[in-house]
């Protein structure tokens, strides 16, 4: 590719003035966003003490400008306000100027994105925030264009010069709102079936029924939020809840905000229909919206989430691991044009000349994609699918396969074509929670899909976290430039303890099963130590930095660090004998639920959380009895037969389905509102045990019952199934269980 002349010379210039200019104290970060600034005129600061006890001593304003290496709009501040020189000899002089990596520091951006909610009504990426010298905020913002933005530090500067005790004075109310905001405490509430159905019938009327997802532009896939829908609708059986799910699905499989070529899906879109996204790629969207897909064909059998999850793991696994094992973050949304100019979405976006080589291929691209010479930017497309392939070949009368077949082919040319032109920027900073919520999936996908390739590379981050992220007993946040740096958060830990237990669950071995158990036991006594204790919520970090106690309670792009960390307490109970965790899982559903059932929109997943303690998971694979009892339903509908694969544990037992002794529940499987169908459990064992004196009939070890009609419409038609067992060892007796399985 030719480089154009003028493009060359700016970029020379540029280099040269870089070079000539001393690096600002940016340098030797361990964030690909800080170090983006680290030739910045701007005199930055990472933030840290050094940078807030100067501006104590010089008694300097601060401004923190937060941010992250894939954001478009960040970028576009760089350029105009924080490479000019103008601005920057403003900022030198009468502030000190942090840069913080959202990403890095996910409790400073939570806190500042508080502020700014507080002082300007919503909030976005860049994040500017004003404080005085003693850290109190007073002004906040997002994106300035570069003459307001240097209109509004001459402002803020002329406030305090002119009078800073009155700022002062507002910074400390500011700073007292945000501070109770981030460390709220409400009494604790019964999430009862009727609460809960409340709750999702207020999200429900938010959904977009027409184009799918929740609220209207900008779009996000607010994946926690919809996990906790689909949970529901596994455990109420409501099918709208369900089709709220499957309908943002659709709209996003079809959509710009989907990666038709290379798999995976950008960060949001900027429109209704999915159309327009903004370009970024993030590991943590892969992680949960493919959970999502995943969780969506296994119940509907509809192919289309399949592929989609298999081309976005497909994505992560290609480009987005390391040689060691560890997940990168991120992909840009900018890169450069064939003009050489960094653009938003260049990579992605198609015109019609792009698709010449396809010769013949090129007349079903533009029809099936909507590929038009007018474009959506400067003659540029976003490829978005007509309807879904099904929809589609059905139209054309071809057989689905076939015509998938034909298009992955095409895409797989595009793909090599895209190819050529210059990438987007790969921000290759590891980070264990969102690391950790790719593993959970992963696992979870291998299994589903019989993907072994996915557990294996779900295993391999693992072992690379826990071999180079954990030094004198503490996680690392963030692994970068060959070094663990950052202190991990509360997120981090109880995002990785249920990688740790998703690895357990599916493990080919039960050698390999039973290490990743210890592990997360060990990390979930660890957690409740470092951000303990548990009544009032568990604090994002060990020691309070910023605005003061930061409890998480809220959902952002992964679930909030309570709700994983309930869930892992939940999930660790059910699985093992650790009464202090079942304990602490207690408190803290106590200390989450009332918030939960205030705002369960931005709360879905500790709700979630709750209900798991609470009744039990969903999902058609079940660890009960302490983890002496696992038990998977299949429902083969073609058919006509569900089964129930139970294993239990080397010195446990169940009760036979018919028991020697009237007082011992017995072992029994039905389907629900279904007639004729024959349930055909295995032939017990009869022994006697050392708490009874009469011979007991049980099942031990591994065993099937099978529940099949003559007609495969009538187990067809059947929406639940229920087991019921009660589990013994030669000693005691736990309480029986009942498990609900939704079968659509």
């Amino acid at each position: 590719m030719q480089i154009p002349l003028l493009f060359l010379i700016v970029l020379l210039t540029t280099s040269t003035l870089a070079d000539a200019r001393e690096a600002n104290h940016l340098q030797g970060a361990d964030s690909p966003y800080l170090l983006q600034h680290v030739d910045n005129p701007v005199d930055w600061y990472p933030w840290g003490p050094e940078a807030l006890n100067m501006a104590r001593d010089e008694n300097k304003l601060i401004f923190v400008s937060v941010g992250y290496s894939s954001c478009h709009w960040c970028h576009v501040m760089e350029e105009e306000s924080f490479e000019s020189e103008a601005i920057a000899a403003l900022l030198n002089e009468h502030f000190v100027s942090i840069k913080i990596d959202r990403e890095s520091r996910p409790d400073l951006d939570e806190q500042f994105m508080v502020v700014t909610q507080v002082l300007a009504g919503g909030g976005g990426w860049p994040n500017s925030v004003f404080l005085t010298p003693e850290g109190d905020p007073f002004f906040a913002g997002g994106y300035f264009p570069p003459d307001v933005f240097e209109d509004v530090v001459m402002k803020v500067q002329e406030a305090w010069r002119d009078d800073p005790a009155f700022v002062s004075a507002e910074a400390a109310k500011v700073a007292s709102v945000v501070s109770r905001a981030l460390s709220q405490r409400v009494a604790a509430r019964e999430l009862t079936p009727e609460i809960a159905q409340l709750a999702v019938q207020g999200i429900l009327e938010e959904t977009d029924s027409f184009y799918g997802g929740y609220g209207v532009a900008p779009k996000f896939p607010r994946e926690p939020l919809f996990l906790f829908l689909l949970d529901h609708a596994e455990r109420t059986g409501e099918r709208e809840a369900l089709e709220a799910v499957t309908g943002m699905l659709d709209g996003m499989i079809k959509g710009g905000i989907h990666d038709h070529v290379g798999g995976g899906f950008h960060r949001y879109a900027i429109d209704p229909e999915w159309h327009v996204p903004h370009f970024e790629k993030m590991l943590y969207t892969q992680a949960l919206t493919g959970r999502l897909l995943v969780r969506a064909w296994a119940i509907t059998g509809e192919q289309h989430y399949r592929r989609a999850a298999e081309r976005t793991f497909d994505y992560v696994l290609r480009e987005m691991q390391s040689p060691e094992g560890g997940f990168f973050s991120a992909q840009d949304a900018d890169s450069l044009s064939a003009a050489g100019e960094r653009v938003e979405g260049a990579y992605y976006m198609w015109t019609p000349s792009d698709l010449a080589s396809l010769e013949e291929d090129a007349a079903l691209v533009r029809a099936v994609f909507q590929v038009e010479p007018d474009g959506d930017f400067e003659r540029a497309n976003v490829l978005n699918l007509v309807a879904l392939p099904s929809e589609i070949a059905f139209d054309a009368g071809f057989a689905p396969s076939a015509f998938l077949t034909r298009l992955d082919g095409i895409l797989g040319e595009m793909y090599q074509l895209r190819g050529n032109r210059p990438p987007p920027f790969l921000d290759e900073k590891v980070v264990v929670s969102w690391n950790a919520v790719m593993i959970e999936t992963l696992a979870e996908a291998a299994n589903r899909l019989k993907r072994p390739e996915y557990y294996r590379a779900a295993d391999k981050a693992t072992r690379f976290i826990l071999e180079h992220m954990r030094s004198d007993e503490e996680f690392k946040r963030i692994w970068f430039n060959g070094s663990p740096g950052t202190p991990a958060q509360l997120p981090d830990y109880a995002g990785l303890g249920l990688a740790l237990i998703a690895l357990h669950d599916y493990a080919p071995s039960d050698h390999q099963s039973n290490y990743w158990l210890q592990e997360a036991a060990a990390l979930a006594d660890d957690l409740r130590i470092r951000f303990g204790p548990v009544d009032n919520g568990l604090r994002m970090t060990e020691s309070l930095e910023g605005l003061g106690e930061f409890i998480p309670v809220d959902d952002t792009e992964i679930p909030s660090g309570n709700a994983l960390a309930l869930t892992l307490f939940t999930r660790l109970a059910h699985r093992a004998h650790l009464a202090h965790i079942e304990q602490d899982a207690f408190r803290l559903a106590g200390a989450l639920s009332g918030l939960a059932a205030d705002i369960p929109e931005q709360r879905g997943f500790a709700f979630k959380a709750i209900q798991e303690l609470q009744e039990g998971a969903t999902g058609p694979i079940r660890h009960v009895a302490k983890g002496a009892v696992r038990a998977e339903i299949r429902n083969n509908r073609e058919a006509g037969e569900i089964l129930i694969d139970i294993q239990i544990a080397d010195g446990w037992h169940i009760n036979a389905h018919e028991p020697l002794e009237d007082y011992f529940i017995a072992t029994d499987f039905s389907v629900e509102a279904v007639p004729g169908v024959e349930i055909a459990y295995p032939d017990p064992a009869i022994k006697s045990l050392s708490f009874n004196d009469m011979p007991l009939a049980l099942y031990e070890g591994h065993l099937q019952i099978v529940a099949k009609s003559a007609d495969p419409a009538d187990t067809a038609s059947a929406r639940r199934a229920v087991l019921t067992i009660q589990a013994c060892n030669d000693e005691i007796c736990l309480q029986p269980e009942k498990l609900v399985f939704a079968l659509w």
